[in-house]
């Protein structure tokens, strides 16, 4: 079952659109005026704003919310991303992505972050692994003589899951082959004494030194210091609150992913009492592993893993490091990825998982 969303659909109390068991499918609208759909199962929910950019702005499974600390209590009507973030999913690219250098002309991680879907949904249904509820939509990006595709991602959660799955599908509908990136920006809240476990070699991972100028000079020198630490070693900074941290105003390197014996990369941030938060993806699709942190009083924030088909340093970068992809006419490209809570049992079979023992 499928159900189409407008936008008169949604009110400032929160009504019930689907139910079918333990799924459930509510609408608000948040205060700032922008409209957001709660599907929920028995152990949690997540929250799609779904003519915004398709994003997942918050979730929480098992009375734990997941997603990163930010200034933004609620989603704002915007056109700069960086004026209302806080996102727990956030779909990057797909004419560039990262963050553009002087001579780049397009917007921080492209168009996708605050693109507007004109088609959304709510669906139910099930499958060999159980019944799911679902929201999705498709965008479609139209630029004379330059652009024109569609993009469709589907977030889906399954009874009893305390998990969500991410399907993203994106076409060329133009004449002209498209040159596109791509980065799922998964922002998990960091646990102090938690461990990184991850499916990379960090001794080659890309250790990027991007402190502004002019930022202030204590926290620049304790930023820069940790930066030093982690060419030195860049397993250092897989314990989260380790002494000597400095992730002000943010920290972003690359770790380039294998797969595991089940052909998945996995990422877990492994907190003390046993429980985990993971990111899974392929790593043939999307090889780039960006590891994004920020911890200051305004943000906190665990991109443990990015999953994406290039490196964040926006596309002329990008380009000269021929990590551009072209998608022929009328073609498909396809990519998921899963994030969510584990609980101790789960989290110590990942484990095995990334570390074979």
């Amino acid at each position: 079952m499928k159900t189409f969303l407008r936008e008169g659909f949604f009110t400032d109390k929160e009504t019930t659109l689907v139910e079918a068991g333990e799924l459930k499918a509510t609408l608000f609208t948040y205060s700032t005026g922008v409209k957001a759909v709660r599907i929920s199962n028995a152990k949690g929910s997540a929250t799609v704003l779904p003519f915004d950019g398709q994003a997942v702005w918050r979730c929480d499974f098992l009375g734990r919310e997941l997603t990163m600390k930010s200034i933004y209590d609620e989603p704002q009507r915007c056109s700069l991303y960086g004026e209302t973030y806080g996102f727990f999913v956030m779909h990057c690219g797909l004419t560039a992505m990262g963050n553009p250098t002087a001579e780049d002309t397009h917007p921080g991680h492209g168009e996708l972050p605050l693109a507007h879907y004109e088609k959304a949904w709510v669906e139910c249904g099930a499958d060999a692994k159980g019944a799911w509820i679902a929201v999705g939509g498709v965008y479609a990006h139209r630029r004379c003589f330059e652009a024109n595709y569609t993009f469709s991602p589907t977030l889906k959660l399954r009874a009893g899951a305390t998990s969500l799955e991410i399907d993203v599908s994106f076409t060329n509908l133009k004449d002209l082959p498209l040159e596109y990136y791509y980065l799922c920006h998964v922002n998990h809240r960091p646990v102090d004494g938690a461990r990184l476990l991850y499916t990379a070699d960090p001794a080659k991972a890309i250790i990027n030194r991007e402190v502004p100028e002019g930022y202030r000079k204590d926290w620049a020198d304790a930023t820069n210091a940790w930066l030093d630490a982690m060419e030195r070693n860049p397993a250092c900074g897989d314990r989260i609150g380790a002494k000597g941290e400095s992730y002000r105003p943010e920290i972003v390197n690359c770790f380039m992913h294998h797969a595991a014996k089940d052909g998945w990369a996995y990422t877990m941030q492994l907190a003390p009492d046993g429980t985990a938060v993971y990111v899974k993806h392929n790593p043939k699709q999307l090889p780039f592993g960006t590891r994004w942190i920020a911890r200051t009083v305004d943000e906190d924030a665990l991109g443990m893993c990015l999953p994406a088909t290039a490196e964040h340093k926006g596309r002329l970068y990008c380009r000269a490091h021929h990590q551009q992809r072209m998608l022929k006419t009328g073609k498909t490209v396809r990519y998921h990825i899963e994030t969510g809570l584990l609980g101790k049992a789960d989290a110590a079979a990942m484990k095995k998982l990334i570390v074979g023992r």
